[in-house]
């Protein structure tokens, strides 16, 4: 299987985007704000299997202490085919000169950041009620 991998945003079909997140179940994002949010991102990634999408990420931070891997998704028939390691190596590398890199996942894909080379931080992780 011959995968494209995408560093720009110019020429993304963002109702491709918005339904590769509805497959892994995070629904109800809108089109207009998916395109926001990644034309303010640092650093994107997109892949494609003869010109499907099917994977993406993307990297939000300060340019120099803090950035954090965000929006890591793989169209579920494409999962466990490395697909989603390969974004992560990417994004990894575009962030190799920032000091503090995390990320914040579910239990369910715990494993397969281990895998990868992250570890689990026991610091407390809180967010704001809205």
């Amino acid at each position: 299987m011959k995968i494209e991998y995408i560093d720009r945003i110019e020429k993304i079909d963002w109702s491709s985007v918005r339904s590769l997140f509805d497959s892994v179940g995070w629904t109800g994002r809108q089109e207009k704000d998916i395109e926001e949010s990644f034309s303010s991102s640092s650093f994107v990634r997109f892949a494609y299997s003869n010109k499907t999408l099917v994977a993406c990420g993307r990297t939000v931070g300060d340019s120099r202490y803090y950035s954090w891997i965000v929006d890591l998704a793989v169209l579920p028939r494409f999962q466990h085919s490395g697909i989603g390691t390969q974004i992560l190596k990417y994004l990894s590398n575009d962030l190799s000169k920032i000091k503090n890199v995390s990320l914040v996942a579910s239990s369910e894909v715990e494993n397969f950041y281990r895998k990868n080379g992250w570890i689990k931080q026991n610091d407390l992780t809180m967010r704001l009620e809205r």
